[in-house]
């Protein structure tokens, strides 16, 4: 629901920060986003109202008095690998980047706090939380089904020893969309779907020839040829004589919970706006090529002007289309083995693997000619570009530094051309 223009969540959080003035000013705009707010003046009270709370997200800064954000967020991390931490600071030197990056850090907030930033921030972990409720909710339900099979419906199979099958239930054609018909007589295998390995398959069969059940996740396929997964418990059934005579498998669709689970992994790289990557998954890639052998590596970083300017004037719905925009533009321009990321608000940044200064400038020169372009133009002129090369992985950070200024510069030649506020098309 709304709460005074801004999405409220229904979830906790611990608010740390030692500044007075700031915190009661950010602690107000949470008091609406949010459903339970917990305020600390310092790491060491933080970590002793998470201790107590457990709540959702933690946000924090970083330099505090007693014991910093960086201290408290590792004891959070000890406590619970999956807590969901937004960092707040005025800091960008790389020795705090690397360190927010082993803490695991999900989303950064660059300090003096911008709202829209910290509010977008918030969206995206209040809906990793809320996604992760849904799967253990989820589980909760299939752990249920399972332990009650005999008296909640559930699709189950009786096999022979040899494999063919014997009995379906009315769940399983339902699951399956085979009536019992097609497939008495037939070897299961007829729902086999390439996405589980072999190997799995192979020791399925080799734990339950010798007596014992087997439990596991399997990809099957459906009649029409899509792909559902079932969580599956496959046991001997034996005769009076204590022999094996054949097998009972009781299963349970859990499709669902792999969509959820793929969209919780959307969620935590891409940015939901645009479908680029986002900043998290942008810093562990630039922490995998540091210890990488793909170098030259260059980095483009590019900020879109005069986004204020349009969200205060024609709203956030233009906003977006020209956020939307300006990152059509970069795909366009780069390579689909090429990290786009949008790191803020307006930031967006690119890491080039195996791509020298040449390379990248001919990139940069495809998208300065989408500014001819009569629909992806509009947005590429109002990118400002700075790019950089690094020729080994020591130099990759300074080389960050160099695109960077690149950009700013790059920015001041062209603001004396763009003096009026961009009218966004629709």
């Amino acid at each position: 629901m709304k709460a005074s223009g801004l999405e409220h969540y229904d979830i906790s959080l611990l608010y740390v920060e030692d500044e007075r003035v700031t915190r009661e000013q950010v602690s107000r705009i949470l008091q609406r986003i949010v459903t339970e707010l917990h305020v600390a003046e310092n790491g060491q009270e933080g970590l002793k109202l998470y201790q107590e709370k457990r709540p959702d997200i933690i946000l924090t800064d970083i330099m505090m008095p007693v014991m910093d954000g960086l201290e408290m967020c590792r004891e959070i991390r000890r406590l619970d690998r999956e807590s969901q931490l937004i960092m707040l600071t005025a800091h960008s030197d790389t020795e705090y980047l690397l360190e927010c990056i082993s803490l695991g850090v999900n989303q950064y907030v660059q300090k003096p706090v911008d709202f829209v930033q910290l509010a977008s921030s918030i969206e995206t972990c209040s809906n990793y939380v809320l996604l992760k409720r849904k799967i253990v909710r989820q589980e909760a339900r299939i752990q249920m089904l399972s332990q009650a099979v005999e008296q909640a419906p559930a699709p189950v199979i009786i096999t022979s020893l040899n494999g063919s099958i014997e009995y379906v239930n009315a769940m399983f054609s339902r699951l399956t969309g085979y009536d019992p018909e097609e497939v008495l007589g037939r070897n299961p295998r007829l729902l086999k779907s390439e996405l589980t390995p072999p190997d799995l398959y192979a020791e399925l069969w080799r734990t339950i020839t010798s007596g014992n059940e087997w439990k596991g996740e399997l990809a099957n396929k459906h009649k029409n040829g899509s792909i559902y997964w079932e969580t599956v418990k496959i046991s001997p059934l034996r005769g009076s004589d204590g022999a094996i005579t054949g097998f009972l498998k009781v299963s349970q669709d859990i499709t669902d919970r792999k969509l959820y689970e793929e969209n919780l992994h959307y969620l935590g790289t891409h940015d939901p706006l645009t479908g680029l990557y986002n900043r998290a998954y942008f810093d562990a890639e630039l922490q995998r090529l540091e210890a990488g052998r793909e170098y030259p590596v260059s980095v483009v970083i590019a900020d879109l002007d005069g986004l204020k300017d349009v969200n205060d004037n024609q709203g956030h719905d233009a906003g977006d289309r020209m956020i939307k925009g300006a990152a059509e533009v970069l795909l366009a321009a780069f390579r689909a083995s090429d990290v786009v990321a949008r790191i803020g608000g307006d930031e967006f940044s690119v890491l080039l693997p195996r791509t020298d200064h040449e390379a990248v400038t001919a990139a940069i020169q495809r998208l300065r000619t989408n500014e001819r372009d009569s629909r992806l133009g509009f947005f590429a002129r109002y990118l400002s570009i700075g790019a950089a090369t690094a020729k080994e992985a020591q130099e990759l950070h300074n080389t960050i530094k160099n695109a960077d200024r690149l950009m700013y510069a790059d920015k001041t030649r062209r603001r004396t051309s763009r003096k009026n506020i961009p009218q966004i098309p629709l």
